[in-house]
């Protein structure tokens, strides 16, 4: 499965799969990164500075476009990025079906907190996104805080991945401002996020729980002792998912259920 595109400045392009890579023999240079950036923007870059000021860029399709170059600052923010030296493009992939059976599994009745647990490269984005999906179809109302529109991967205001019939997306927004956001206006009674980790985030998701609604999230770690201490309070999540590296995104390693205030491995 063809992975990403590697184009450093001055190197062979990198034609990464998922067990394997290609070097071509065309070296980069700016002529052909700037080419790129032409088409994928179809010829207006200005009219993207703000995505591509933090970093990345989507496109049609839901593929991304990780840019690196020199940082122009203004007022302790980046203002634009000059002499971009490098681009990651990143093909995506969604993977209809690969969060079924988790979801028919756990939530044969009523959903409960869930946490997504992985190192970086598992797949925990892709199954947090079939998963939305899946409980979508099922009847949830669900607002997913897209910060960097890796979730739905929006286009021009169009979602290029399918999260279902009763989604709603805030893209490109911050998590905590866009999680009390969506408490206030869009009524849901499932809040969806990508990795979780600072203390903002964690306020705004117990603002989300005290206010009835429930929780679908991800945060890096290989186990339970990784998750963040706050996170841990009150047994916040009734349900742990923790995946494994094995070549494919989204494989199972453990599940643990939460059972009289303990921790208890289900799968």
């Amino acid at each position: 499965m063809l992975k990403k595109f590697e184009l450093d400045f001055g190197q062979p392009i990198c034609i990464r799969y998922e067990n394997n890579e290609l070097q071509t023999n065309k070296l980069v240079d700016e002529k052909l990164i700037l080419n790129l950036l032409e088409n994928f923007t179809e010829n207006s870059i200005y009219a993207v500075q703000a995505e591509i000021n933090s970093g990345f860029l989507t496109i049609k399709g839901g593929h991304r476009i990780g840019i690196s170059g020199t940082c122009i600052f203004e007022d302790g923010k980046i203002k634009n990025i000059r002499y971009i030296s490098s681009l990651n493009i990143r093909v995506a992939h969604e993977i209809k079906g690969c969060g079924t059976n988790i979801v028919h599994e756990l939530y044969k009745n009523t959903f409960e907190n869930t946490l997504i647990l992985s190192s970086p490269g598992c797949g925990k984005t892709t199954l947090l996104r079939d998963m939305i999906r899946e409980l979508s179809m099922y009847g949830n109302n669900i607002s997913v805080i897209d910060e960097r529109s890796e979730i739905a991967a929006m286009y021009k205001g169009v979602p290029q991945n399918d999260l279902g019939p009763r989604t709603d997306i805030m893209n490109n927004c911050r998590k905590d401002i866009g999680i009390r956001m969506m408490i206030r206006s869009m009524a849901p009674n499932i809040i969806a996020t990508d990795e979780i980790g600072n203390s903002r985030d964690i306020d705004a998701i117990y603002d989300a729980n005290f206010s009835g609604i429930k929780l679908l999230l991800t945060a890096h770690g290989d186990n339970i002792s990784d998750i963040p201490t706050r996170l841990l309070k009150n047994k916040l999540f009734k349900n742990i998912i923790i995946l494994k590296k094995d070549g494919k995104p989204g494989v199972i390693k453990t599940i643990y259920k939460l059972k009289e205030d303990k921790y208890a491995i289900a799968y």
